[in-house]
């Protein structure tokens, strides 16, 4: 029996952990002992805890507590943390999610202990360096064993940087999966979701009022804010307009239905493009690109890159939706591929 451990360090990866895990538990665990990390990237109840009952998954079975607003701090007590357990317990290999810094952090610390790398959602790519996410998923990939890819694309991204095609595998997005557990309504109501969280969105005031004033001026519905305490706290300074609703973060399943009945969806999250392109929802992101293109080629997602054009990409984004489709293999069999490709790995040579 091969011992792996799955590293969580955020919402969006225990998200796309859970369908990994719950397949594991029903198909996999006479062949694999799985067990979960979790680095404290989002340590607060509402980032962290209530996602765990969300999606039924258990306390982890280690907690690395490595609370910081500082990056590098962030990184390095990961690193320790995590060395510390993976020279105390006896592991085969490390499974790795998305593109966050304990993600970043979980495989340097793999790497140079001479443990696989497995990545899930490998090769996505924005071309946009100066994102931490970019910076972070390149470096993973290029020291990654098994390549999980979601798409086409992002197997081609990999195979162009020369990663070797064996160890490239088409699993689709697990997001879908994880979407596959939540009812959902069809049923559009005439309301927008708002979800900002990218340092060059949120972190300057002036910019970030700029972003809703333009929104609020240029779509007539209400546009509900789930916002993070820190953007609220940057807000304070300001009167907003009238159609802008703050609230708190939402628990996933309520922020789920509310996504699936929304008229649009407004965000800077890739998450949040996927979820929506699965769900039919449209959707504007406000960003000069994304590493999602299958959520713009295929899907309902349209770049915001001018504010003044706000209006026409929200016509845009409800017209693309009477046509949309969602890519291959975005189904509720990811995680059977990816525990598969983990099969693979173990009977061959490629580790």
């Amino acid at each position: 029996m091969k011992n792996i451990l799955a590293v969580t360090g955020t919402r969006p990866n225990i998200v796309k952990i859970a369908p990994l895990y719950h397949r594991w538990k029903t198909t996999f665990t006479n062949e694999f002992n799985l067990e979960l990390a979790h680095s404290g990237q989002h340590y607060d109840y509402e980032m962290y805890g209530s996602f765990l009952s969300d999606f039924d998954l258990p306390k982890p079975d280690f907690n690395l507590e490595t609370k910081s607003n500082y990056v590098l701090q962030q990184i390095a007590n990961t690193l320790y943390g995590l060395e510390k357990i993976l020279r105390s317990n006896k592991f085969d290999a490390v499974i790795v999610v998305g593109d966050v810094n304990s993600t970043l952090a979980a495989s340097i610390c793999a790497a140079k202990l001479n443990l696989p790398i497995f990545h899930l959602e490998a090769g996505v790519r924005s071309g946009d360096q100066s994102m931490t996410e970019e910076q972070n998923r390149r470096v993973v990939d290029a020291i990654s064993s098994l390549h999980l890819a979601p798409t086409r694309q992002a197997q081609l991204n990999l195979s162009q940087e020369s990663i070797h095609p064996d160890s490239i595998i088409l699993v689709g997005n697990i997001l879908a999966e994880s979407l596959a557990g939540f009812k959902t309504q069809t049923e559009r109501q005439s309301f927008c979701i708002l979800t900002l969280h990218r340092p060059f969105n949120v972190d300057q005031p002036d910019q970030l009022y700029l972003i809703l004033n333009s929104l609020a001026t240029q779509i007539d519905s209400d546009i509900l804010f789930p916002a993070h305490p820190r953007t609220q706290k940057n807000l304070n300074q300001y009167k907003l307009p009238g159609n802008l609703k703050i609230m708190p973060p939402l628990p996933y399943p309520e922020f789920i239905s509310k996504l699936s009945s929304c008229q649009a969806v407004i965000t800077d999250s890739g998450g949040i493009q996927t979820e929506a392109t699965i769900l039919n929802t449209p959707c504007l992101t406000i960003r000069p690109n994304t590493e999602w293109v299958e959520t713009i080629t295929e899907g309902t997602n349209v770049l915001v890159k001018d504010l003044s054009k706000i209006s026409e990409c929200f016509d845009l984004a409800l017209a693309k939706s009477s046509n949309s489709t969602v890519p291959e293999y975005w189904d509720n069999q990811v995680s059977l591929r990816c525990w598969k490709a983990i099969q693979r790995f173990f009977s061959t040579s490629v580790q």
